[in-house]
């Protein structure tokens, strides 16, 4: 196929690609707006989806679709997924022309590992979606496997025509098509903007000096949750795996001041 005809195929006709994310921590959404902006390498016109309110039976008129979902507690959906995919269970067989992959994130320290990832891939075949390539399962050192899934993905569903049909002699090329168009990078922040200065917080520099600076004293990531005492929004910082419970610290409600001790099983 000569370039043109590759160019006119990249950029012509229905080429939207709809990208949906469970999250509970901020992985997958990260990732599905990074992949957002990947899209347009491949000539395809991408919409990010939280799962939260997405209408399932809107699935059946989407072509393109991928998942990345994330598996929380003991392969449980989280939260912005739980009604959705329950939804998606019972919906019977919608998708006659919907070509899908998941990318699944997760932790080799719960015995359920991946299990959110599984059951939309699952469910999706169900509902009669073409898987167009296989699920990822990824560790928390998930970075560099998302990225080799989310070329492999990109590349076969950008060969999906205006029709809606899977054209295998061209993800070749689409992939040669990727590599030569660039996409815009985010500016870089100004240094300073945004931070709040010591003269414009009121704290005199030379105050400074009798502050105490904590080290920072554990790792992990932001999890949501509500205080089970006021019932106020607030979070607290949940460890990689439960095979570190030194990375579970307590967590204090900022609103009543509650305490709440975590306790690893």
């Amino acid at each position: 196929m000569s370039e043109v005809d590759v160019k006119a195929f990249a950029t012509e006709g229905n080429r939207d690609l709809h990208i949906l994310y469970g999250s509970q921590s901020g992985n997958s959404e990260g990732l599905a707006e990074k992949w957002q902006k990947e899209a347009k390498r491949y000539g395809l016109n991408p919409t990010v989806h939280d799962m939260d309110g997405f209408d399932i039976n809107s699935m059946s008129n989407m072509s393109r679709v991928m998942i990345v979902c994330s598996t929380w507690g003991e392969g449980e959906m989280p939260d912005n997924a739980e009604e959705l995919y329950e939804s998606a269970v019972g919906v019977g067989k919608i998708l006659s022309n919907t070509h899908f992959s998941i990318c699944a994130l997760g932790d080799t320290g719960y015995d359920l590992f991946c299990q959110s990832g599984k059951d939309w891939d699952k469910t999706l075949e169900d509902m009669g979606g073409s898987r167009i390539y296989d699920r990822v399962d990824c560790d928390v050192d998930f970075e560099d496997p998302a990225e080799q899934w989310m070329k492999g993905t990109m590349s076969k569903l950008a060969s999906v025509d205006d029709s809606g049909a899977f054209q295998a002699d061209m993800v070749d090329n689409m992939i040669a098509y990727s590599s030569g168009n660039e996409i815009e990078a985010d500016p870089e922040p100004v240094a300073g903007e945004g931070i709040p200065q010591i003269a414009s917080m009121g704290i005199p520099q030379a105050a400074m000096s009798n502050v105490v600076h904590r080290p920072h004293q554990y790792t992990g990531y932001k999890q949501n949750s509500y205080c089970v005492k006021c019932g106020k929004y607030c979070f607290h910082w949940h460890g990689a795996s439960p095979s570190n419970p030194e990375l579970y610290p307590d967590y204090e409600c900022k609103d009543c001041g509650y305490v709440r001790k975590m306790k690893i099983a």
